[in-house]
C-alpha cells in the first residue's frame, strides 16, 4: 500500500510539473502560430537556448538570479524581434505564408542547432542549473526539490497570467480578435501587422520562460529541443492553435501520460505514449478540442 501511494503521488508531481512547462512551450508556440498563421518549427530550438543562456550566465558566469533572467529574457526578445523585423514581416501579405514559413523556421532550426553543437556542445553533454534554493517540499512521503515546486507554481503563474491578459487586456483581446477573423478584426481598426509583429514577440517569450522553467527543474542536452518541438506541435494541433486553455488542458495529459508510462514501463517508450494520446484526441476532435 505505502508503495501504491509512493508511485500514486510521484505520478500526480511529475505530470503536473513536466505538463505545466509543456503548456507554457505550447501556449507560445500557439500564439504565433494562431495568430500568424506561422507553424514555428524552430520553437523547440528556442525553448532550449532559452535554458542554454540562463545555464551559461547562471552556473558559467555565476551571475545571480535577478541578473542571468532578465539578460535570457532580453537576448531572445532581440534575436526575436531581428528575425521578425529581417525575415517575417515580409511574408505577411502572403494568404499561403504557413507553408514558406514553415521551410524557413525548420531551417533556422537546423542553424540553431548546429550553432548549440558548436558553441555549448564543445562545453559538455549535459547542462544542470545550480538551483537558487535548496532543500525538498515533502508531500508525504513523497519529496519535492524546492528548486521543482517553485518552476511549477512560476509556470502555473505564467498560465494564469495569459489567460488573464488575453481576456481583460485592451491588446489581449486584440489578439483574439485576430485569432478569431483576422480579415474582420482588420475591418474593425485592427492594426494586423503590428498585432503579428507584438504576438511573435510575446509568443517567443513565453517559450523563453519555458526554457528557463525546464532548466530550473531539469537537466538539459541537445536533444531536448527537437523532442520539445514535436511534444508541442502535438499539443498546439490537440488544443486547438490559438488557444491558451487548450495547450494547458493537453499538456497536462501529456505531462501525466509521461508520468504513467514512466513508471509502468520505460521512460523512452513515453514519447510513442505522447503520440497514442494524441491520436486519440484527434479521433474525438479532428479540428482540435478547443478549436476557435
Amino acid at each position: 500500500m505505502d508503495e501504491f501511494l509512493l508511485l500514486t503521488v510521484s505520478v500526480i508531481t511529475s505530470g503536473l510539473l513536466v505538463g505545466t512547462i509543456f503548456s507554457v512551450v505550447a501556449a507560445g508556440l500557439s500564439l504565433i502560430h494562431g495568430t500568424i498563421l506561422l507553424p514555428q518549427a524552430a520553437n523547440g530550438q528556442v525553448f532550449l537556448g532559452a535554458g542554454l543562456l540562463f545555464w551559461l550566465f547562471g552556473t558559467t558566469f555565476e551571475w545571480p538570479l535577478w541578473v542571468a533572467v532578465p539578460l535570457t529574457f532580453l537576448a531572445v526578445a532581440a534575436f526575436a524581434f531581428a528575425t521578425e523585423r529581417l525575415v517575417l514581416r515580409h511574408f505577411y501579405p502572403l494568404k499561403d505564408r504557413n507553408i514558406s514559413y514553415l521551410i524557413i523556421t525548420l531551417g533556422l532550426a537546423q542553424i540553431l542547432s548546429g550553432v548549440y553543437t558548436g558553441t555549448f556542445g564543445k562545453m559538455t553533454d549535459t547542462f544542470q542549473i545550480v538551483p537558487p534554493v535548496t532543500g525538498f517540499l515533502v508531500l508525504e512521503p513523497f519529496p519535492i526539490s524546492n528548486a521543482r515546486a517553485i518552476a511549477f507554481a512560476l509556470a502555473a503563474l505564467v498560465l494564469v497570467g495569459l489567460i488573464v491578459f488575453l481576456r481583460m487586456h485592451r491588446i489581449g483581446r486584440a489578439l483574439r480578435a485576430v485569432f478569431q477573423n483576422r480579415d474582420v478584426a482588420r475591418l474593425r481598426g485592427i492594426n494586423t501587422p503590428r498585432i503579428y509583429r507584438f504576438a511573435f514577440l510575446l509568443g517567443t517569450m513565453v517559450t523563453t520562460a519555458g526554457g528557463i522553467l525546464y532548466a530550473l527543474a531539469y537537466a538539459l542536452d541537445l536533444s531536448v529541443g527537437w523532442t520539445m518541438s514535436l511534444i508541442t506541435f502535438a499539443i498546439m494541433i490537440v488544443g486547438g492553435p490559438g488557444s491558451i486553455v487548450g495547450a494547458l488542458c493537453v499538456g497536462l495529459v501529456f505531462g501525466f501520460t509521461q508520468a504513467i508510462v514512466s513508471v509502468i514501463a520505460d521512460p523512452t517508450i513515453a514519447t510513442f505514449a505522447y503520440l497514442l494520446a494524441m491520436l486519440a484526441m484527434l479521433f474525438v476532435r479532428p479540428s482540435g478540442l478547443f478549436a476557435r
